[in-house]
């Protein structure tokens, strides 16, 4: 009946320093106190009995090298698990933890408390016993099953143990605490279900036996019935049971057999925890550690050696080997500080779509820019009379939209408005000794506009070979001129300013500027401008 044997222990102060010196006698020493832990470790999480001398193998080899690296040297146990879990994963975890079925449970006794009614329990067979501890087992998950197994099997407390998993300590013990809950539960399911096939098989004995012999009188149970003991936890078991749905109903005839049966009453004081410590352990191959030291000193491996240390990938900022299912602690502050950045840049650009352009007066619309032409700012003279010419007239009258264009915005500026004149009262005639100068042309400068990192730009209008006057539109509402419309004298120059008007967070597009002199001519510029920030 083979257990882990107890070993003598050493300073892991003591170990690291011997291996950081080359010391063939601390690694002899460290083989000795973690090599049939390791193994028994190793062969739970993987099955099989030759990849896990590979990889206790492998851990020892590259303990040697890199393992006095530690900012902690108390944490060698920590580490060289550590080592060995890494390889596991890699090479794939099985659903439940592996033990021997046709080895024996050890000698030790099972109950929790010593039963002074019973001088002499039964003890549940070692079949029953591997039933119980591969069935609660298989309800857990397998990182439940591995914090149990390196808690309760190898003793390793929660500081070193969330060292060997790469978490820290709180988070370890609190995954321990909840494994112990479900492990527990899963555990008084299995008994629970085992104890009414035990009454089931033995009322059909029962009642076979009262068909040929009637049963005059029932044995009195050996247990009150109403007073049955309770193991420490029972009752927070069963309010877990009870929210999980997994509760079994209460049974009299199932107590009653439970009370006077000495199976169900030994499998009853079996506990997870028990199960895990007094488990078979594994037979430590003799030739493995002829192996390792014979790798760990011989020159010519060196190469191999440094293969061994490179295959067992990073180690994290304590000098401990990183774990492939547990994201870096320097990971999970960036993915949480991006997370936030991207969050706030989110809700920036939503508010900034759902106030609009609009923010600090009149009223909100949607979409926030339009994108049909900004009308003239122009307007018809009173009874519909024009110039003639289906455009605007010159400097000295008023002007008229021309045909396929939407009406004069009302919104004018005051200084735009004239009053309508007299239709009684004819306008007289230009002086006949002085002749009109013919129209000159409108000259439009630079075609194209592009505001990349500024807002604002400049647009010049110059007139050749005669006085010109002009009329402007906009194709978007983000585009804003300084005048909408003017006149110039010949070989005259005006400046405008071109002021694009965004909301908090600008995204990038384009639009155009049409110019119009008095001869119906247009003048396009094509304006670009890229994303903005405020």
């Amino acid at each position: 009946m083979p257990r882990l044997s107890t070993s003598a222990h050493a300073a892991d102060r003591k170990l690291v320093k011997g291996l950081n010196e080359g010391d063939e006698a601390a690694l002899a020493a460290l083989y000795d106190e973690y090599g049939e832990r390791l193994y028994d470790y190793v062969l739970s999480m993987s099955g099989d009995g030759k990849a896990a001398a590979d990889i206790v193998h492998d851990a020892f080899i590259d303990a040697c090298r890199r393992a006095p690296r530690m900012r902690d040297h108390l944490y060698l146990s920590s580490w060289l698990y550590g080592a060995a879990r890494r390889r596991c994963i890699r090479r794939g975890r099985p659903k439940v933890l592996f033990f021997d079925r046709d080895a024996e449970f050890s000698d030790a006794p099972f109950l929790d408390r010593a039963d002074t009614a019973d001088p002499a329990p039964v003890r549940p067979s070692s079949d029953e016993l591997h039933g119980l501890l591969r069935a609660c087992l298989a309800r857990l998950e397998p990182v439940d099953q591995e914090v149990m197994l390196l808690a309760y099997r190898h003793d390793l407390r929660p500081v070193r143990l969330g060292a060997a998993l790469g978490l820290s300590g709180r988070r370890a013990a609190a995954r321990v605490r909840r494994a112990r809950v479900l492990l527990d539960a899963a555990l008084r399911r299995e008994i629970e279900r085992a104890r009414r096939d035990c009454a089931a098989a033995a009322r059909a004995t029962e009642e076979s036996r009262s068909a040929a012999i009637p049963v005059l009188a029932a044995r009195a149970p050996a247990r009150p019935v109403g007073d049955p003991p309770e193991e420490p936890g029972a009752r927070g078991l069963r309010r877990f049971l009870r929210r999980r749905g997994e509760e079994f109903p209460a049974d009299p005839a199932t107590d009653l057999h439970a009370a006077g049966c000495d199976d169900c009453r030994a499998r009853a004081g079996v506990t997870a925890a028990a199960l895990l410590r007094r488990a078979p352990a594994p037979v430590l191959p003799a030739a493995l550690r002829h192996r390792v030291m014979h790798t760990a000193t011989d020159p010519e491996l060196a190469g191999y050696r440094a293969d061994i240390a490179a295959r067992g990938g990073a180690l994290t900022p304590s000098g401990l080997p990183s774990q492939p299912d547990v994201s870096s602690p320097y990971t999970r502050r960036w993915l949480f500080t991006g997370g936030g950045m991207v969050g706030a840049l989110a809700a920036a650009v939503v508010a900034a779509l759902v106030m609009g352009p609009g923010i600090g007066g009149g009223p909100l619309s949607w979409p926030p820019f339009r994108t049909h032409p900004a009308p003239s700012i122009t307007q018809e003279r009173p009874g519909g009379q024009g110039n003639g010419k289906g455009g605007p007239e010159g400097p000295g009258g008023g002007a008229q939209a021309r045909p396929g264009q939407p009406p004069p915005d009302p919104q004018t500026h005051e200084k735009n408005r004239e009053k309508p004149e007299d239709p009684v009262q004819p306008s007289q005639p230009p002086p006949a000794t002085e002749s009109p100068k013919p129209p000159g042309v409108l000259v439009v400068s630079p075609a194209k506009v592009e505001m990349y990192g500024t807002k604002t730009a400049q647009v010049s209008l110059k007139a050749k070979s005669g006085p010109v006057s002009w009329t402007a539109m906009t194709s978007s509402n983000q585009l804003i001129l300084s005048s909408m419309q003017g006149g110039m004298p010949e070989d005259g120059t005006t400046h405008l300013t071109l002021t694009l008007r965004t909301a908090l967070v600008g995204l990038p597009g384009q639009g155009t500027l049409t110019f119009t002199d008095s001869e119906g001519a247009a003048h396009q510029v094509k304006v670009v401008w890229g994303a903005t920030l405020l």
